[in-house]
């Protein structure tokens, strides 16, 4: 008796509806543990002022932020192994390694963003850029879960389709994080110089990077 081979993708595999179950089930719970996290970060969005930053509603604690980080390395990995996935098996493990590679680069651009920071600006000032960076991040991940749902298990939700709204989103993204960077720092043309530097070696070389590196390794 002849046997039907099964086509490999994200709605034929089950670990897919767990996972986005899962990555659910995290952000409540981050939200459950930092009260306001969701609220907070969405009414920041458009805040640039420190007060408004430094003393918003949401109350920071180490499992919240432990399950909030989990949850953005999680949906960033699954939006980049989605938007490059071209055939073959849509495989848990490398789901993980794509994991693996955002969790590098998110630590790099960290470590990278605090040292330069460190060295130019005041503590205050640090922090700032830290809380404006996270409710960004966080806010960037909520929308991108609703669209992973389209893109993963939406039958009309084309390969073009996935490409055109997660680059939307990654772009409108962009935009609050200059307008922001803008409304903090700049003075004087040298400024404007520094966010735009910033913007190429801690941004975009960082992402171009982590897709060549899915590319050779993964797919």
């Amino acid at each position: 008796m002849n046997s039907l081979l099964r086509y490999s993708t994200a709605y034929s595999e089950p670990w897919v509806a767990w996972l986005m179950l899962a990555l659910l089930i995290v952000l409540l719970l981050a939200d459950f543990y930092q009260r306001g996290l969701i609220s907070g970060s969405l009414l920041s969005l458009f805040a640039t002022k420190e007060r408004q930053s430094l003393f918003s509603e949401t109350v920071r604690t180490g499992v919240g932020s432990i399950f909030l980080f989990v949850y953005r390395i999680a949906v960033i990995s699954l939006a980049v192994y989605t938007l490059l996935w071209s055939g073959g098996s849509f495989s848990f493990l490398s789901f993980l390694f794509v994991c693996l590679l955002v969790f590098a680069l998110t630590l790099f651009k960290y470590a990278s963003v605090w040292l330069t920071a460190f060295v130019f600006f005041d503590k205050r000032t640090l922090q700032v850029i830290y809380l404006h960076y996270d409710n960004l991040s966080t806010v960037f991940c909520i929308f991108l879960y609703p669209l992973l749902l389209l893109a993963l298990f939406a039958p009309f939700f084309t390969h073009t389709l996935i490409v055109v709204t997660f680059s939307v989103l990654a772009f409108f993204a962009l935009c609050i994080w200059l307008w922001k960077a803008f409304k903090l720092f700049f003075n004087n043309f040298l400024a404007c110089l520094y966010i735009f530097l910033y913007l190429c070696t801690l941004e975009l070389i960082p992402l171009l990077a982590l897709i060549e590196a899915v590319r050779l390794w993964v797919l």
